[in-house]
């Protein structure tokens, strides 16, 4: 056995100094208190202690994207690459011949935003 491997231990990596959240806050809620804050929290799709973190510190939450949310972003980002192509073909066949189709891809690009 090699001296690194005799002093390596396992397990996860030390926190960097200072960076280490060692101090805590309690509280104490009525159970409809509770399940308004657990309500909230669940709505904004994060966990307990990342939602209470970002309200103290920043006194509001934006809550994390759906996977809805993802996919019509997805969606845009192929569009887009569809877009470049149309723009691409519109130059070298000239725009009368790529028209129908870039008026069509606006299209669907407007339904998605709408949904978003």
């Amino acid at each position: 056995m090699t001296e690194q491997e005799s002093n390596h231990k396992g397990g996860r990596p030390k926190a960097v100094k200072g960076k280490a959240r060692t101090k805590t806050i309690s509280t104490r809620l009525t159970l409809a208190e509770w399940k308004t804050v657990m309500k909230r929290i669940t709505d904004a799709g994060k966990k307990p202690s990342h939602f209470l973190r970002e309200l103290l510190l920043h006194g509001k939450v934006v809550a994390a994207r759906t996977q809805e949310d993802r996919q019509q972003i997805r969606m845009l980002e192929g569009g887009c690459n569809n877009l470049n192509q149309l723009a691409k073909m519109a130059h070298q066949q000239g725009f009368p011949r790529t028209k129908e189709r870039i008026t069509a891809l606006l299209e669907e690009f407007n339904r998605i935003i709408t949904q978003i």
